[in-house]
């Protein structure tokens, strides 16, 4: 077997390149932005001076391939909508391979009239490749996802778990980062995305588990990079999912299901000079709990959902750009399942305001960019009635425990200057930046008493909250970072890096190293080779820091008779570090928090035909200093314990996995991935207790299986063309089960939690579609 693994390597890697005839010449072009990321759909043409010889648009990965040329000198142009056209002069073909890699920058302008000359570089492969989700495939899709966070669980290594939450690189979201043109929106709070930009806004999705570069930050589990759509030079509309889905049940209606009408606007507002685009959706859903009777079942939710954008060109040279996204929610059977039915789920409304000023300015060949930005998130929770929650084997009785109302917002400024490429024992590109920021989070929290019974009924225990208490915090954050894009040859590149952060509340101070490479190292095949490590940071979130100001906890436990055997009070506290921890230095204050993963990574891309490409990445993620939630028993002496939030939980990540993409044509494209990946940590993660809803039973923290471990997951999707203009677009998704935990009476762990697993799951659906023309302007889908 070793040796008919070793053979079909050397076919797979070798066997392209011995089909290139020696008398031609090939060349290879790889298109990316400043950023060192793959453009897609870059109109290239090569020529000889005189006339065109062939054109052609750049794939998913931003390759183009000009074969059977004659040996010589030609010319390739680069075009796309919203970037500086490239030229490339005096490229010398001889016969064989020659790679040519284009740096395009964002255009200042909207108009061929206008000439501005930006950053013009040289790019080798990036060492920080992330999963690209084309937004225009995802809304082909059968589930019609109408936002980022609907989409994301369509890339390897991002899942949703049973109770709706993000998982990234089997972490929950406050471990990750949410970027919208660069500006973070994540909740300052709790560190979740909230509502994410409606994706029919959405030009780029990109969805990091390794960003090696050191501009970004505050995440130990991923980052979701966004870029959103900027208004044409030609007013248009569209709508879309305009007719409601409606629930059918025995053959009856049984009332609305869903409803997703989107609205997309865009157009000039000013010829040449001021542009505007509008996206906005209103969204109702009806989730049914299959484990409830109906119609007491329906986990609804309903929105709006609006994001707009107006580009100002001020000169050739400069372009500001702003985005208000706002985003009103109301939420009914939260976190609702077969132990906690329709009673004791909660309702809440959210509200999520963003707006950014992004300015970009063309200084000589450098590009400097500015942005000032403000996001608010407003929260209010609450149960469905005043009774007592009790909590029992059997399900869950009463009303939920806890209400809360709290507004946290986030002020925040960035600048980074890209200079012009240096030559110097090859090519530098170097990146400068910094952030400044400060949050501020306020609320109440007002929680009722909680009964645990038996399976008789009987009273086991008592937690009582005595007083409501309001909080109100408040931080500054700082960060700075350098970068440099080194090529030193056409083969090979290296991305190193520093970054530096601070938050003012936890007294903490962090330096992240970051380093990569990109190697290709045989012409004829393309193969890239791909590593790295770096220290990555989370931003702690404020909720962290007002868990001390939370009602504690007065607990009494029953005896078999009924009566009352013990009585202690569990005070909520802030935890310090003591542990000196290289790259970190902090002051001896309570919260002095500095959650962190070292990561690294190596991946193997092979182009296998002009329409297949594989790609093969193994992945670690060690976290240390990780939040977690501890039980310190009552002291006899005076009956009084402690819940501790430390900074001294861990986890263990890894992750292999095989991804497959067949592009057809441009319309017809398939993506295929396979996914094995192992997660233990500490089971006691603060975010399931400090939450939007918190649970009211705090256990003995763990180590072991986490709950969002999936060791098998394949994944395949796409949009491919039928017979008479029809189109498909399948989804499959086979995986295995959620790890769940036993307890027994007490709601104490009943032996090894996450030890069994739900049943595999298996998903395959599809969506058939035919656009039909109404008249040579409009279509009907």
């Amino acid at each position: 077997m070793p040796v008919l693994h070793r053979s079909l390597f050397a076919a797979l890697v070798f066997l392209p390149g011995l089909a290139q005839s020696q008398t031609t010449a090939r060349i290879d072009v790889f298109v990316t932005d400043s950023q060192s990321q793959a453009i897609v759909g870059a109109r290239l043409e090569i020529s000889d001076g005189n006339r065109i010889l062939k054109s052609g648009e750049s794939d998913e990965l931003g390759h183009i391939e000009f074969a059977n040329l004659r040996p010589g000198a030609y010319r390739i142009t680069a075009k796309k909508a919203g970037f500086e056209t490239v030229q490339r002069d005096e490229i010398q073909a001889a016969a064989g391979l020659i790679r040519i890699d284009i740096g395009m920058t964002p255009t200042l302008t909207r108009t061929d009239s206008v000439e501005v000359r930006g950053t013009v570089m040289e790019v080798e492969e990036s060492t920080s490749v992330p999963n690209k989700l084309p937004p225009k495939t995802a809304r082909e899709l059968p589930s019609r996802p109408t936002s980022v966070a609907d989409a994301l669980p369509l890339t390897p290594g991002v899942v949703r778990e049973p109770g709706g939450g993000l998982i990234l690189s089997s972490s929950p979201e406050h471990r990750a980062a949410l970027i919208v043109n660069s500006a973070d929106v994540t909740d300052p709070a709790t560190g979740q995305f909230g509502l994410t930009v409606p994706i029919d806004s959405v030009e780029v999705l990109h969805v990091y588990q390794t960003a090696y570069l050191a501009e970004y930050g505050r995440f130990t589990a991923g980052l979701v990079s966004v870029e959103t759509k900027r208004g044409g030079g030609k007013w248009k509309w569209e709508i879309n999912d305009p007719l409601p889905e409606f629930r059918i049940r025995s053959y009856h209606l049984r009332g609305l299901k869903t409803a997703t009408p989107r609205l997309n606007l865009e157009g000039p507002l000013i010829t040449d000079k001021l542009f505007f685009s509008q996206g906005v959706e209103y969204a109702v859903r009806k989730v049914a709990v299959y484990t409830l009777p109906f119609p007491f079942n329906q986990k609804e939710t309903a929105g709006w959902n609006s994001f707009s954008q107006f580009d100002w060109i001020a000169s050739s040279r400069h372009l500001v750009t702003a985005t208000l996204h706002v985003a009103p929610q109301r939420l009914e059977g939260l976190g609702m399942d077969f132990y906690n039915p329709r009673p004791t789920a909660p309702d809440a409304t959210t509200e999520n305001f963003t707006g950014t000023v992004f300015d970009r300015l063309t200084l000589g060949r450098g590009l400097l960019e500015n942005r000032l930005s403000v996001t608010r998130f407003d929260t209010s929770v609450w149960g469905r009635g005043t009774d007592d929650m009790i909590i029992s084997p059997t399900g869950n009785r009463g009303s939920y425990f806890g209400e809360q109302s709290r507004t946290a917002s986030r002020y925040g400024g960035a600048s980074r200057y890209s200079f012009a490429p240096l030559s110097w024992n090859g090519s530098h590109q170097f990146k400068l930046g910094g952030y400044l920021a400060g949050s501020a989070h306020t609320g109440a929290i007002h929680e009722r008493p909680v009964e645990i019974v038996d399976l008789r009924g009987r009273r086991l225990s008592r937690i009582a909250y005595p007083f409501r208490r309001d909080f109100e915090i408040s931080d500054i954050e700082k960060s700075f970072f350098g970068q440099d894009h080194w090529i030193l040859n056409p083969r090979f590149a290296l991305d190193l890096g520093l970054r530096t952060e601070a938050q003012q509340i936890s007294g903490a101070f962090r330096v992240a190293p970051r380093a990569g490479f990109a190697w290709t190292p045989f012409d004829a095949t393309r193969t890239v080779f791909r590593g790295g490590f770096g220290l990555f940071y989370d931003r702690v979130p404020l909720n962290v820091y007002a868990f001390n100001r939370y009602p504690n906890q007065f607990v009494t436990t029953y005896g078999s008779t009924g009566s009352a055997t013990s009585s202690f009070l569990f005070v909520n506290t802030l935890g310090q570090s003591r542990v000196r921890v290289p790259f970190v230095s902090q002051l001896p204050v309570d919260g002095n928090f500095s959650p962190r993963s070292g990561i690294w990574s190596f991946q193997i891309e092979q182009p296998v035909t002009a329409k297949l490409r594989l790609r093969a990445t193994y992945l670690r993620n060690e976290g240390e200093g990780l939040v977690i939630l501890k039980r310190v028993e009552p002291d006899p002496q005076n009956n009084t314990g402690a819940f501790l939030l430390e900074g001294v939980g861990a986890s263990r990540y890894r992750q292999f996995d095989l991804v497959a993409q067949l592009r057809l044509r441009d319309d017809r494209q398939m993506f295929f991935s396979y996914t094995n990946s192992r997660a233990r940590g500490d089971l006691n993660d603060f975010g399931r207790f400090l939450g939007t809803v918190p649970t009211a039973i705090i256990r003995e923290n763990q180590y072991g299986t986490l709950g969002s471990d999936l060791p098998h997951r394949f994944l395949a999707w796409g949009v491919l063309r039928l017979p008479r203009k029809f189109q498909i677009a399948p989804v499959m998704e086979i995986r295995s089960g959620f790890p769940y935990v036993e307890t027994d009476a007490a709601q104490r762990y009943a032996g090894i939690p996450n030890r069994n697993r739900f049943p595999g799951f298996v998903s395959l659906d599809a969506r058939v579609s035919k656009d039909l023309k109404v008249n040579a302007k409009y279509s009907v889908r």
